[in-house]
This record gives C-alpha cells, sequence and structure tokens, in this order.
C-alpha cells in the first residue's frame, strides 16, 4: 500500500469498465459540453430587437431589470446578434406636456415684460 491513487483517476477507470460491459469503447465524460447560453434564447433577442426600435430605448441595466438577464448578457446581444454598439444613455431634460404649455402661455407676458424696460442685454437659458 505505499501508491497514492487519485480519486479522479479512480473514477475515470470505473466508469471506462461500466462503459465496456454496456458496450461502450470510450468513456462518456462528466463535464457537460458549454453550448450558447440558455438565457440567450432567440425570444429575448426579439425582444430586445423591439424595445430597442422605439424613440427612447431602455438601458442595458434596465433591460437586464425586466428580462432577468445579467447586463452582460444584453450588451452581448446588443453587439452581437443586433450588431449594434453598446453606449451609456445619457440623462437629459425633457419636458412634460404640461411644462411645454406652461411655458408658451408665459412667454410673451416675459416678453412684453422685458419690452418695456430700458435693458441692454437679456440673457436665457432654457433647457428645451
Amino acid at each position: 500500500m505505499g501508491r497514492k491513487l487519485n480519486l479522479r483517476a479512480v473514477s475515470n477507470l470505473i466508469r471506462k469498465n461500466i462503459n465496456k460491459k454496456a458496450g461502450n469503447d470510450t468513456a462518456l465524460s462528466l463535464v457537460k459540453p458549454r453550448g450558447s447560453s440558455k438565457l440567450h434564447t432567440l425570444g429575448l433577442v426579439d425582444a430586445i430587437e423591439k424595445d430597442l426600435s422605439g424613440p427612447n430605448p431602455l438601458t442595458p441595466s434596465a433591460s437586464s431589470l425586466k428580462y432577468g438577464v445579467s447586463a452582460t448578457t444584453i450588451a452581448r446581444v446588443i453587439s452581437q446578434d443586433l450588431e449594434g454598439k453598446v453606449r451609456k444613455k445619457c440623462r437629459v431634460h425633457a419636458l412634460s406636456n404640461k411644462q411645454a404649455k406652461q411655458r408658451l402661455d408665459r412667454g410673451p407676458r416675459l416678453l412684453r415684460y422685458i419690452n418695456g424696460r430700458k435693458w441692454k442685454n437679456v440673457v436665457t437659458i432654457d433647457e428645451a
């Protein structure tokens, strides 16, 4: 008993003997073959493409929360399947309809107020 045996080697020998008795001459591996991700499906690709085709697409992190997959999977779908480029979406100030109407109503009043004064320069900042 001076020899040390590896547990994996013993397992492989046992598996080979079982396969020989069953008629298979090669040992089947216990390692599962790696293939495409089970989450990266055609349905997911179609859903992401539909989300991205609109005027205000979801961010990759929002898409990952919506579909229950990682942001990396979303980025891989966009770059490989849809042949797009993954970019960060910058936040912009978007006026609601109510705010736009309010500015339209108040604009002429402000212009009349400015026009009646003796100001040389007027600087306004508008985010819209």
